[in-house]
Order: C-alpha cells, then sequence, then structure tokens
C-alpha cells in the first residue's frame, strides 16, 4: 500500500450539532408556549404561530445560549485553524416556532447577523413516520444548501430533527424546513440570530 494517511480537509460551512440539557428544553417550551408577540411579518417562512421571545424579561435564556455560541466558536477555531478568532456576541432575536401540517420554510439565509440556529423541541412521530412519493427532503426536516452542484462536491445536507439538538451555522448558509401533511401535531422548534462585535461594533 502506497499511502500512509488519508484525511479530510476541511471546507466549507461549519454547522455545528449540539445535545442541549433536558431541562433547559422543557424550561424554554414553557415559556415559548407563553408568548404572544408573533414574529412572523419578520420570517420567511409559511408557518402561522411564531412569537418571539423577550430576552430582556427572561435573561436566562441569552446566558444558556451564549454556552452554546461559546462551544460553536471553539469548533471553529479548530475547523478554519484561526486560533484567536473570539468575538464578543449577542444573541438576537430569538423565536419558537409552531409548525402545523402543510406549513413550511422556503429555502431563504439570515441577513444583518453572522450565526444562526435551530433548536428541535418537539417532534411528532407521526411526521417522521410520514410516506412521502417524491424523493426530495422528508416531511419536516432541515435542508442545508450551498455551493453548485458538481462531481466531488457536496451541496444539499438534509437533517432529520431530533428533540433536544441545536444546529448552529453562518446566517448565510441557505437552508429550509420541508412540509408534513399529519393532522393534529405539532413540530415546535426555537431558531435564533446571533451578531458578532469585531473592532468595537457589532457587524453583519
Amino acid at each position: 500500500m502506497i499511502i500512509t494517511d488519508h484525511k479530510h480537509i476541511p471546507f466549507g460551512p461549519y454547522v455545528a450539532k449540539m445535545t442541549l440539557d433536558p431541562g433547559f428544553c422543557k424550561r424554554l417550551l414553557e415559556t415559548g408556549k407563553t408568548l404572544t408577540k408573533s414574529h412572523t411579518a419578520y420570517l420567511a417562512g409559511s408557518i402561522e404561530h411564531e412569537y418571539v421571545f423577550d430576552l430582556k424579561k427572561d435573561a436566562w435564556i441569552e446566558e444558556e445560549f451564549g454556552a452554546c455560541v461559546k462551544a460553536w466558536l471553539q469548533g471553529y477555531r479548530q475547523f478554519s485553524g484561526d486560533r484567536n478568532f473570539n468575538p464578543e456576541f449577542k444573541l438576537h432575536p430569538l423565536w419558537i416556532n409552531f409548525q402545523k401540517a402543510k406549513e413550511y420554510n422556503p429555502i431563504h439565509s439570515h441577513p444583518g447577523c453572522n450565526l444562526s440556529c435551530v433548536l428541535y423541541l418537539e417532534v411528532p412521530k407521526e411526521m417522521l413516520t410520514e410516506k412521502r412519493a417524491t424523493t426530495g427532503a422528508a416531511p419536516g426536516h432541515t435542508g442545508f444548501m450551498y455551493g453548485e452542484d458538481a462531481y466531488g462536491f457536496i451541496t444539499h445536507r438534509i437533517i432529520r430533527p431530533q428533540e433536544r439538538i441545536l444546529l448552529m451555522f453562518p446566517s448565510n448558509l441557505r437552508h429550509y424546513v420541508s412540509h408534513f401533511d399529519s393532522p393534529d401535531v405539532t413540530r415546535i422548534s426555537v431558531s435564533g440570530n446571533i451578531t458578532f462585535k469585531i473592532t468595537g461594533a457589532y457587524v453583519d
């Protein structure tokens, strides 16, 4: 064998996958179910019930999410080789999505920030076991798209939602959520944006 070593060189967007504490997820869900301020007008999706968290009132949320951002930064430093990248950051906004049958999020990105995230809080079994005739993304799954299709490239990654799993990714990475058909169930997730402070100011 002439090969003595074979490694993968990191390239493309850094998407982190984290498992969060069940107590935190439960508290976040309970708080989310009390929200009344709609955030739908600011979002790309065809989802009726989306509500924004009051991060000043519930300061514990930003504190806990801060640990997730720090974990992303640590992973990114290893991924990129930039050991000095450690900006200050702020979380804003954060909102909860109550996705019902036939609702979806089209392909989009999040302008005006640096990172985005999604945390799955409730994932109905009925949704995951749906049968679909098409070869596209399975019901209620999250898709990420990067670059142009070509041989040797992975440009499309579909993620099966799991409760307590947080995905954190660059905000300009195109992503979407497919619809599902199961009636009388709700897919509940929390999404948010993070902005970095670099050279004295928060940057887009």
